[in-house]
C-alpha cells in the first residue's frame, strides 16, 4: 500500500489538528521527497523551518507552537495550490522476498539446530514481524533473507526475479544485525560517503543526506561521533546509513530491544510510513521480543518455535479458527476468587503465566462481557489485555 497525494494531505492535517508536530514535519519532509518539491524553495524553507522548530520544541512557550501551527496551515494551503500529478511507485513489481520450504541446519558435537521448512512472502510496503523466543531461530531466517546465510535446503527469488544476478539483487538488501560495529569519524561524514558508494552523487548526495538526517532526528548530531551519542541514536544512524542504498528489502534485526517505549513506537511508526513510499517504497521485517507493538504496527506475523514456524500470514487472520477467547489480567486477587466471580461464564480456565494470569473463555465470552462481570463484581483489576487474536498464546503451549 502506498500513499497517495491526498492521502498525505489528509495526513498531515488530521495531525496538525491534534498538535502532533513530530509527526507534521515527518510526513511534510516524506511528501517533499516522494513527490520532489525541494525545488519550490518556499515549500522547501518551510518544511525545514519546521523541523528545526520541533527540535527546539520543549524550550518554546505557547506562542510559539501558535506560530508553528499557524506555519504548518500556511504550508498546507500553498502546497493545494500546486498542481501536482499523482506520484506511481517506480518498482515493476509489489513482491520482495519469497520463501518456498526454506531451511538452514547447523551440525556440531555440542548442539544440533535446524531451522524446518518455511514459506513466506514479503510485499513492498508492508511490515513483517519474526517472533518467538530466544534461540530458536529468527536471527537464522532474517540472515538466509538477507543472503548472509547459504540454506540447507528450499528456494527464494527476490523482487519477483526482476533481477538476473546476486550482485544487484544484495544491492537491494539492507540488513541491519542487533550488534553493530562501531564507526568512525562524524555521522554526516558517514552518511555521504555511503550515499556516494551507493551511485548518489553532487546535489543528490547532499538533498538525500539532509533529508534522512531530518526525517529521522539525526540532524542536531550530525557532527557528532560515535562516542558521543546514545545506544539508541546509534541504531537511526544505523537505519539512516541503509536507507542511503535506496533498499527495496530492510531488515532489522531486534532493533527495538536497547529502546523506550517512546523510542519503540516511534521507530515502527517511522519504519511504516518510510516503507509505503511512492518514490522509494520497501518490504520491511523485523523481529523483535515487544510483541503487542509488533502486532498494532505489522500486517504479517512469523511466529518461530524451537526453529519450526507454527504460524506465518497476516496477523488478522491469526486464530481465525480458534475454538476459544483469551485475556490477560492483573490485579489484587487470587485464581480461585478470579474462579469463583466468573463461574457465572460457563467453562473457564485461568492459568498463571508467570506476571498475568490468561484466563481462558467460551468463544460466545468476548472482551466486553468478561469486563461487565468484572466491574459487576467490583473485583480489582490493574490491568486487562484481549489477547484471542495475538500470537502472544503461542508462548503458552507446548507445541
Amino acid at each position: 500500500m502506498f500513499v497517495s497525494y491526498q492521502e498525505y494531505l489528509h495526513e498531515i492535517a488530521n495531525s496538525l489538528q491534534h498538535a502532533d508536530y513530530s509527526l507534521t514535519s515527518r510526513r511534510i519532509l516524506d511528501f517533499l521527497y516522494d513527490y520532489q518539491l525541494d525545488k519550490n524553495e518556499v515549500i522547501k524553507a518551510l518544511s525545514f523551518d519546521i523541523r528545526t522548530r520541533y527540535l527546539q520544541q520543549a524550550q518554546q512557550q505557547e506562542s510559539d507552537t501558535q506560530a508553528l501551527q499557524l506555519l504548518c496551515e500556511q504550508w498546507l494551503q500553498a502546497v493545494k495550490q500546486l498542481a501536482i500529478p499523482e506520484q506511481q511507485a517506480t518498482a515493476t513489481s509489489t513482491m520482495v522476498y519469497e520463501a518456498h520450504e526454506l531451511s538452514k541446519e547447523y551440525k556440531s558435537r555440542a548442539r544440533g539446530f535446524k531451522l524446518e521448512p518455511v514459506s513466506l512472502n514479503i510485499q513492498l510496503g508492508e511490515l513483517t514481524a519474526v517472533v518467538g523466543e530466544n534461540g530458536n531461530g529468527k536471527t537464522t531466517l532474517l540472515r538466509l533473507m538477507a543472503g548472509e546465510l547459504a540454506p540447507t535446503g528450499g528456494s527464494a527469488t527476490y523482487f519477483g526475479n526482476d533481477d538476473t544476478d546476486w550482485y544487484t539483487t544484495k544491492g537491494k538488501i539492507a540488513y541491519i544485525p542487533q550488534r553493530t560495529n562501531r564507526w568512525y569519524g562524524t555521522l554526516i561524514d558517514n552518511l555521504h560517503f555511503f550515499c556516494t558508494i551507493n551511485g548518489i552523487t553532487g546535489a543528490e548526495n547532499e538533498d538525500h543526506v539532509h533529508y534522512i538526517l531530518f526525517r529521522l532526528g539525526l540532524y542536531q548530531f550530525r557532527n557528532l561521533k560515535w562516542t558521543e551519542i546514545s545506544s539508541g541514536y546509534r541504531l537511526r544512524f544505523e537505519l539512516a546509513k541503509a536507507l542511503m542504498m535506496r533498499p527495496r528489502l530492510l531488515i532489522l534485526d531486534e532493533p527495538l530491544a536497547n529502546l523506550d517505549i517512546n523510542a519503540q513506537q516511534l521507530l515502527l511508526q517511522d519504519l511504516k510510513y518510510l516503507s509505503q513510499s511512492s518514490k522509494n517504497p520497501m518490504g520491511v521485517v523485523l523481529s523483535s521480543q515487544q510483541l503487542h507493538e509488533l502486532e498494532r504496527n505489522c500486517k504479517n506475523i512469523v511466529f518461530i518455535k524451537q526453529g519450526k514456524t507454527i504460524y506465518s500470514g497476516e496477523q488478522q487472520s491469526f486464530a481465525s479458527d480458534r475454538t476459544h477467547n483469551a485475556f490477560e489480567i492483573g490485579g489484587n486477587f487470587s485464581i480461585s476468587d478470579l474462579q469463583q466471580q466468573l463461574s457465572s461464564l460457563g467453562d473457564i480456565k485461568i492459568v498463571d503465566s508467570g506476571t498475568v494470569l490468561i484466563i481462558n473463555t467460551p468463544l460466545s465470552v468476548d472482551a466486553l462481557q468478561l469486563l461487565k462481570v468484572i466491574t459487576a463484581h467490583q473485583i480489582p483489576i490493574n490491568y486487562f489485555r484481549d489477547i484471542s487474536k495475538s500470537t502472544r498464546q503461542l508462548f503458552q503451549k507446548d507445541i
